[in-house]
């Protein structure tokens, strides 16, 4: 490419800051506080940016990454794409490497991990059921810090070696059987204790240079695996932290005052409302939506929130005898501006799967497909997702896409919620995998969940018992899967709006959670109310009892544990 001309991202990203609107005062803020020298006492290293979906949170994270760039600034981004810490910094290291550094003190290890960490779970001496879940230290003295840590379906605590060692832990001997390699051992028990200070010394080497800003978007979804783990970080339980760094945190809550007071005095709160009158009027102008009384309809229906003025300004009419008044929501107001109907439809049909590619479009639309699929990426509301699973609704469009959908007609909601869920399940089919090797493979996970999805957005109370059994099923093979499972029945049952799958799915996640924070009473009643469920295959109750009475054992309730453990033997010799 000649150098006089401008690279095509580059002329993207011109335009993305000219439609830029509002958030001047971050904005001044944000630059400045780059331009301050690390020891002023002015200078913030942490910004936490938090509103409501659809506020524009991400916008302003995407505009703070440019401005630093654009002061030299070497910055990655990450978002809930990545579901534990090693998977976090891996991803920021791709971007790190991406700009040209190097990074190879934590790629070379995590590697191995990786690795380590495969072949151990590929192999049929794995340890199964949900105590190997739950193997962990249980006695904590010596301990130089402790944070449960997600490793292959079990949980951990960060410990002293010595005292790891003492433990009878089914996971850790397996590992320590498996794996003649000391520093191997180490690595999969206490992965972030071994992959953080690697993780931190390859930012050293970049800061030795440039100023680093880390980005960290929806942290709603994302803090409970991060916070801890941050905060240690800043805190220094990892070593010394260069002090040519910006963090932005960006999520739908402020960060909890209780456990972030300590860095009070160099953490900047950004709290996001939607658009003033003006912002609002300035950005409508810009698209080139001047007719006031299209812009009385967009600011009354959208209430000025940035996501819903963009998706109103994007097929906003210039006939006055189509504009309507402000009744309905801002995504049917959307759907009556759009011109042609087959982009009409696919604008709904595609907020059905939680995130699509050409392919799936094409079940949804056969015709014009590869039209439409470029119409739809131009959307405002549409976003390429990070895990290059192809692209997703913006959450408080697609939840109004959904509602409408239903209401509008059960029917083709029906019929296409079966087509989506059969396409998966072939997908899902076509791999050839027990659900034993399934639950450790991410291709098989993602499209066995995707399966469910859309077959219990199809009949939610028809497939409640395929979920119920399907959970325990779930939980018997991998702590991980099962708690993605009830993920799932959760957001089924809000999109389907199906309070008891919903309610379902929240005391299945909850009693996850229960046992591996201890609670183990609350466990135990999660497994007590699956066994007086109607809807329980009797095969999935020695499974349950299973569990149970494990979770007495840990309660030193041995006489009701052997109980359970005699009637789950006598079920299922």
């Amino acid at each position: 490419m000649s150098k006089n001309k401008p690279s095509w991202q580059s002329i993207r990203k011109k335009r993305q800051q000219q439609e830029f609107v509002g958030r001047t005062e971050q904005l001044a803020q944000f630059r400045q506080n780059l331009a301050l020298p690390y020891d002023d006492e002015q200078r913030l290293f942490l910004y936490n940016i938090w509103g409501q979906g659809g506020v524009g949170k991400t916008t302003l994270l995407h505009r703070f990454q440019q401005i630093a760039q654009s002061a030299n600034c070497v910055t990655a981004l990450t978002n809930e794409a990545e579901t534990d810490v090693p998977a976090v910094m891996a991803r920021l290291v791709r971007q790190f490497q991406e700009q040209g550094h190097d990074c190879s003190n934590f790629s070379k290890r995590y590697q191995v991990y990786r690795q380590k960490r495969e072949e151990l779970e590929a192999s049929p001496d794995a340890p199964q059921g949900f105590a190997a879940f739950a193997a962990r230290t249980l006695v904590k003295t010596g301990v130089h810090f402790a944070r449960r840590v997600p490793v292959g379906g079990a949980i951990f605590d960060l410990v002293d070696e010595d005292v790891v060692a003492t433990q009878a832990s089914e996971w850790a001997e397996y590992v320590r059987r498996q794996l003649t390699n000391k520093d191997e051992v180490s690595l999969i028990l206490n992965p972030e204790a071994i992959l953080t200070p690697l993780f931190l010394q390859d930012l050293q080497d970049i800061a030795e240079e440039k100023t680093l800003l880390l980005l960290f978007d929806t942290y709603e979804r994302t803090g409970s695996i991060l916070d801890n783990w941050l905060r240690d970080v800043l805190d220094g339980r990892f070593g010394d932290l260069f002090p040519n760094f910006v963090i932005v945190i960006s999520g739908r809550e402020s960060l909890d005052p209780n456990q972030w007071s300590a860095f009070a005095s160099v953490l900047g709160q950004f709290p996001l409302n939607p658009f003033t009158e003006s912002e609002a009027r300035e950005y409508l102008s810009l698209k080139d939506v001047t007719n006031e009384e299209v812009i009385q309809v967009i600011l009354q229906l959208s209430g000025r929130l940035p996501i819903l003025v963009a998706t109103l300004a994007m097929e906003s009419p210039d006939d006055p005898a189509r504009i309507g008044d402000a009744t309905g929501t801002a995504v049917e107001r959307f759907l009556k501006w759009v011109d042609d109907p087959h982009q009409r439809q696919i604008a709904l049909n595609a907020a059905l799967p939680r995130h699509f590619n050409q392919d799936i479009l094409a079940l949804l639309s056969p015709e014009h497909g590869q039209q439409l699929f470029d119409w739809l990426k131009k959307m405002p509301f549409v976003m390429k997702r990070m895990d290059d699973m192809g692209w997703e609704y913006h959450d408080v469009v697609r939840t109004q896409m959904l509602r409408y959908q239903r209401r509008q007609s059960p029917r083709n909601w029906s019929t296409l919620q079966g087509t989506l869920a059969a396409y998966f399940e072939h997908e899902r089919d076509n791999l050839k995998l027990a659900i034993k090797e399934g639950a450790r493979d991410d291709t098989w996970q993602r499209v066995s969940l995707a399966a469910l999805y859309h077959n219990l957005c199809k009949a939610p109370q028809e497939h409640l018992k395929f979920a119920l059994n399907g959970f325990i099923t779930a939980l018997d093979a991998s702590r991980a899967f099962a708690k993605k499972w009830a993920a799932v029945m959760i957001q089924c049952g809000v999109d389907a709006d199906h309070d008891d799958l919903e309610q379902w799915g929240h005391r299945l996640a909850q009693g996850v959670e229960d046992y591996e924070n201890d609670q183990y009473a609350q466990a135990a009643a999660m497994f007590s109310a699956l066994l007086e469920h109607t809807k329980i295959e009797p095969a999935q109750n020695a499974i349950i009892l299973t569990l149970r009475g494990e979770t007495y054992r840990l309660m030193a309730r041995y006489e009701e544990a052997l109980h359970d453990f005699d009637h789950a033997i006598a079920l299922k010799p």
